[in-house]
């Protein structure tokens, strides 16, 4: 029996392959959905303003957070470290160690503090970035690792973070396919008891009309984790534009940036270009609405793209 699973493992694989030769992609055309409401897409993605290649220290760069002009703040997801990256420069300018070594997906500026997001639904709180090594506090939201966080974006109008997951979205038969946001509120440190946005993964492939390659590699790496259930989208990371207030959500397995309004309702969806973001990560704004997506290096070093806003 155990020969057989994996002789047709063995065969998914293969034709995995096969069918990723045929439907590749050609040309540079941003394949894109919009909703009736919402005209355009205020980025070129497939074409950056600016290419930033990084140092090997942010190889595995997991997230990142606008700090100030010229400056951005980088997380990767080995060193409970945080590293101040100068785009004038092109070049890491500091580093400060927060916690111990970790799987860090996501780190926030918060004006006067930054708080990083560990996979497993921790958050770590620290200030006083000037210091190569600082104090920070952790704190328990309710979000586990079975929940895989990814993503985190400060809301500041209501003074609370939005936490997506690409593991389990809730308990219960109606959040299968699903993928969530919860709503952490910072004052009272608490987590809303349900997601307050979720995202569903059938409604994504229908839209999309996904290719034969998209479709097969699911049923790949159902087959090999069937605990991860629909892989069309998984978030890796989120961002609140601080123009319109939209909701940006990119997802490093599926290849896709969502953006959704206030109210998490689905405003576009657009596919990004497997060359130009192996693994995309991380997802932050400058207050002029530019947009910086960061990439891991796979076989190369890893990236951050600039995109200048074109509202």
């Amino acid at each position: 029996m155990l020969r057989l699973k994996k002789v047709n493992l063995l065969v998914l694989l293969v034709c995995f392959v096969v069918l990723s030769a045929c439907s590749k992609p050609k040309g540079n055309k941003q394949r894109c959905f919009l909703c009736e409401d919402f005209t355009h897409v205020p980025y070129t993605l497939n074409h950056p303003s600016a290419t930033y290649v990084l140092d090997n220290q942010l190889r595995e760069i997991s997230g990142l957070t606008y700090l100030s002009e010229n400056k951005l703040l980088c997380v990767n997801d080995e060193q409970g470290s945080v590293f101040e990256f100068d785009l004038e420069k092109r070049d890491i300018s500091k580093k400060v160690k927060f916690a111990k070594k970790g799987d860090f997906e996501a780190v926030e500026y918060m004006g006067n503090e930054c708080v990083a997001l560990r996979s497993d639904g921790k958050l770590y709180f620290f200030k006083d970035i000037e210091n190569p090594k600082v104090k920070s506090i952790k704190v328990k939201t309710g979000l586990s690792l079975r929940n895989e966080t990814e993503g985190l974006a400060y809301d500041s109008s209501s003074q609370t973070l939005l936490i997506a997951c690409k593991g389990l979205a809730h308990e219960g038969q109606m959040y299968k396919d699903k993928r969530a946001i919860y709503s952490y509120s910072i004052a009272d440190s608490t987590l809303s008891p349900k997601p307050v946005i979720l995202i569903d993964q059938n409604v994504l492939g229908k839209i999309m009309n996904l290719d034969p390659f998209t479709k097969f590699s699911n049923m790949v790496l159902e087959s090999m984790n069937p605990s991860k259930g629909n892989s069309t989208f998984q978030p890796s990371g989120i961002a609140i534009h601080p123009i319109s207030k939209n909701i940006y959500v990119i997802g490093s397995v599926g290849k896709l940036l969502l953006i959704l309004n206030p109210k998490g309702e689905l405003l576009a969806i657009n596919k990004l270009k497997r060359k130009i973001f192996p693994q995309p990560e991380g997802i932050c704004f400058a207050p002029d609405g530019t947009l910086y997506i960061s990439t891991e290096g796979k076989v190369s070093q890893g990236r951050i793209y600039q995109f200048k806003y074109k509202p």
